[in-house]
């Protein structure tokens, strides 16, 4: 059976680090690969008009529909750190998992989400600090429905000194992140 994947790419950069460490991860995945640009993609931001309130479902109409098909076996988050936390654009398109928000808490309806496994990828340059990202990737991940991503989190932290076509650890872990994501 072959597995479907979805990145959710959280860069500006079309050949930065992040791009680097995709492009290796791509390499290395079988399957079906979706990539989808938080900066390039036709995905709105959450306006709160709490339509969902009503039905769990969103009432925008935009690339957002890929994601909530939930079709995936896998996702990866791939995106740059930006004083330290995720970059606005990322932000805004986890806004719109206020679907699900409102199905658990407002409508009491489970989400019922397909299992499927989380794969991390986060550079940064500076101090490398990406302490401030955690609590946004954990939600981002519930979520999706997506679970291992701590244990398979692929780091490169000091882009600025070593730029992350020349870090081997993280090169090695997205080679291993894409042997687990392709494991039955």
């Amino acid at each position: 059976m072959s597995k479907k994947t979805l990145i959710i790419n959280g860069s500006p950069r079309l050949h930065g680090d992040t791009a680097t460490l995709i492009t290796e991860l791509k390499k290395h995945l079988t399957g079906e690969v979706v990539e989808i640009s938080a900066y390039r993609s036709k995905i709105a931001p959450c306006v709160d008009c709490r339509g969902c309130w009503k039905t769990a479902k969103c009432v925008v109409k935009d690339d957002m529909s890929l994601i909530y098909n939930d079709d995936f076996d896998n996702v990866v988050l791939a995106s740059p750190v930006y004083y330290m936390t995720l970059p606005g654009p990322v932000l805004s398109l986890m806004s719109r998992f206020q679907p699900q928000h409102a199905a658990m808490f407002f409508l009491n309806i489970p989400l019922n989400l397909r299992p499927k496994k989380g794969g991390l990828i986060l550079t940064a340059g500076g101090k490398g600090n990406a302490d401030g990202a955690a609590h946004h990737i954990r939600v981002f991940f519930r979520q999706m429905g997506a679970t291992g991503f701590e244990e398979h989190a692929v780091k490169s932290l000091h882009t600025d000194d070593l730029p992350a076509a020349q870090d081997t650890k993280a090169l090695e872990d997205v080679k291993k992140l894409a042997e687990w994501l392709n494991e039955e």
